[in-house]
Formats: structure tokens, C-alpha cells, sequence
């Protein structure tokens, strides 16, 4: 099934109410597919598809801990002398 993204912003939960049935639907732009949207994949389902070489799994995680810096000057400071040039 395709749909438009104007109408899947419209009726946006009836249609992931038939993803979550099973069924898969294919979002384009201006004719053009861009997106599909279908049920996510229970592990088995996901096993499966990572043996058969469809999917392939993360190899590394996430970003780690962020790291937080002193500012020099107030950003107020430096807003304003931007703005004043």
C-alpha cells in the first residue's frame, strides 16, 4: 500500500494501526517512495533476518558519556558583542 505524506500525517494512527497488523506501507513524496513502515520484528523474526544477511547488527554502541566544558565568557556576553558588529 503507498501513501502520501500528507495523508499519513492525516490519518497517521489508523495507519500504524495496519503496520502493527502486518501490513507494510510505503510513504512517498510527490509519487517518489521515501519510507516504509510496517510491524517491528519480534527476535526470532530479527534472528532470523540478521542469519539470512537481511539485516545487519550494530557493531558499535552508543556515544559514550558527554563531556562538558567551562565557558570562557557568559554566552550573553558573547551574544552581544556578536550582535553589536
Amino acid at each position: 500500500m503507498d501513501v502520501a505524506i500528507r495523508e499519513l500525517k492525516a490519518n497517521l494512527s489508523a495507519y500504524l494501526r495496519r503496520a502493527t497488523a502486518g501490513q507494510l506501507i510505503t510513504v512517498t513524496d510527490r509519487g517518489r517512495p521515501v519510507a516504509v513502515i510496517g510491524p517491528v520484528l519480534d527476535h526470532v523474526q530479527l534472528a532470523d533476518a540478521v542469519a539470512s544477511g537481511w539485516v545487519t547488527p550494530a557493531v558499535r554502541r552508543g556515544l559514550g558519556p558527554v563531556r562538558r566544558h567551562r565557558a570562557v565568557r557568559p554566552s550573553q556576553q558573547v551574544l552581544d558583542e556578536d550582535r553589536s558588529e
